[in-house]
């Protein structure tokens, strides 16, 4: 009897120490790693390693300080918006990124509303699981805006992306039902919410789609007359032409605002004459208060087998410039720009690693990716008080020294202007390929209007502020000119010191 307590004993003590049986395993939370199941929440976060390399580049200049950054409360207005999509289907956890929400600077958030996740008995709507991301979202300072989709079993149609929304047109039961699910939304959230997306990525399907919208944007103005409603991104031109015609057919085009696109080119700088710029022709011609609006688009950090951008080698690097591509140019042209997405998401078949924020398959922050400081960046110094003074491409910069001496082709440099409070500031980067690894600058001649007294150079990705000494700067002809100015394939900026804010530098703000 004592030898059967004492056992009883032993195996109690082992299940307190952690020991679970092998059929409950797929309950523990557990990193596979060496007393990782030991360690307090917010010691399992891992350095970024790519983070650290790209502090330790030297562009030749003397270091002064970083790029001011800014919380999202303390920015009265701007046009970038984040994706915080797919909790909907719990491919995200909301709980894991919130607290880097706010200190990223944005101002608006992607959030898709779940129809199937809200109403899973018929008749009976259940938003507590997107109460907190809404309200908790708006208390930041980051406004939300909702993606009103997808599908419900319940009513016979699938909730998962790339669904067929005549399932839902074509059932009057469940297309009745949508509305009043679409309404009931609204209703909840219109204290906090008047930007509202119908669907997402319904290509092919501009018919059924554009009596979606048309008959959606009724409900939503009936509960809320101010609402601003988007029109997702669908087939160019073909799709989006039904749905402008069917708006002009029954007299509502007033139902109009934006409409969507999700341009998912490799190279980020060539979407605009191919997408952008003839959408934004086209939805003008209807009425000149429509306007485009990039509405979801990132970059992967890794070699993907799905989803956009898939079957090209990128990296943490690549990643990074990418984004400050895209969200410039966006910025230089007028477009609002949403960026995909705040953290990796745990499909069901995959880890889609477009995050800014690093994640495991148990859903849990793991790092800060370069992307989540660059977009930081961007977003806190690029303002609704920053306004776009035009784009150039200069298809033949001079180029005086290569970083790799190998290397002999020309490049195309885009220079894209700004004025910050009345003054002039330019972001440069080659973009004549998609971003590359290469961690390395070449020397380039460029000249900028105007006499700019006290020239700095800022790196985008880390925020590093940098003189650029006497020597490299001659005044000719109205002009500023640099000479062995360092130069890649992502946005550096070039102003005057009294146009960069600074921040004290230290060594925390080095190696986060």
């Amino acid at each position: 009897m004592k030898l059967y307590i004492a056992g009883m004993l032993g195996l109690a003590a082992i299940a307190a120490a952690g020991v679970v049986p092998f059929k409950d395993a797929a309950k523990i939370k557990s990193w596979d790693a060496w007393n990782d199941h030991k360690k307090d929440p917010k010691h399992k976060i891992r350095p970024c390693v790519t983070w650290a390399k790209l502090n330790q580049l030297d562009p030749g200049l003397k270091e002064i300080g970083r790029l001011v950054v800014r919380d999202a409360k303390d920015i009265k207005s701007s046009k970038w918006s984040i994706g915080c999509e797919t909790m909907d289907r719990d491919y995200a956890d909301w709980n894991a990124y919130k607290a880097y929400l706010g200190p990223l600077g944005v101002k608006h958030g992607r959030l898709f509303s779940g129809w199937a996740k809200t109403e899973q008995v018929k008749g009976q709507y259940d938003f507590t699981w997107i109460d907190p991301q809404v309200r908790e979202m708006a208390a930041m300072g980051v406004k939300p805006w909702i993606c009103l989709s997808y599908g419900n079993p319940v009513y016979g149609s699938d909730f998962r992306l790339g669904m067929r929304v005549r399932q839902v047109t074509d059932n009057p039961e469940a297309f009745e039902a949508w509305l009043r699910y679409c309404t009931a939304c609204v209703e909840r959230y219109k204290d906090v919410v008047d930007e509202w997306e119908i669907w997402n990525e319904p290509f092919g399907q501009g018919t059924e789609y554009a009596e979606m919208f048309y008959r959606t944007a009724k409900a939503i103005r009936a509960v809320q007359p101010t609402a601003k409603i988007f029109c997702t991104a669908i087939s160019f031109p073909t799709d989006y032409t039904r749905v402008l015609e069917k708006l002009k057919s029954e007299n509502a085009l007033d139902l109009g605002s934006y409409f969507i696109y999700h341009p998912y080119d490799v190279n980020p700088d060539t979407s605009y004459a191919r997408r952008a710029e003839p959408l934004r022709r086209l939805v003008k011609s209807y009425s000149g208060t429509f306007d485009i609006m990039q509405g979801e688009v990132g970059c992967p950090s890794q070699l993907e087998f799905a989803h956009a951008l898939q079957g090209h080698e990128w990296t943490e690097y690549s990643q990074a410039k990418w984004n400050l591509r895209r969200t410039i140019g966006d910025a230089v042209r007028a477009i609002p720009c949403n960026v995909f997405t705040m953290i990796d998401l745990q499909y069901t078949f995959m880890l889609q690693s477009f995050g800014l924020i690093r994640s495991n398959t148990l859903k849990e922050f793991v790092y800060l990716r370069p992307s989540y400081y660059a977009m930081q960046n961007v977003f806190g110094y690029i303002d609704d008080e920053v306004l776009p003074a035009g784009v150039s491409t200069n298809a033949g910069v001079t180029i005086e020294r290569r970083f790799d001496p190998r290397e002999t082709q020309a490049r195309r440099l885009t220079c894209a202007k700004f004025t910050r409070y009345g003054r002039p500031i330019r972001f440069y980067w080659y973009s004549d390929s998609r971003p590359s690894n290469v961690l390395g600058f070449d020397r380039v001649a460029i000249r900028a209007p105007g006499r700019i007294e006290r020239p700095v150079w800022v790196d985008m990705i880390t925020g590093r502020v940098f003189e650029i000494p006497a020597e490299k700067v001659s005044y000719e002809g109205g002009c500023t000119a640099f000479k062995d100015l360092p130069m890649w394939d992502s946005p550096i900026l070039v102003a005057d010191r009294v146009d960069v804010p600074l921040r004290v530098e230290n060594h925390e703000t080095r190696t986060r």
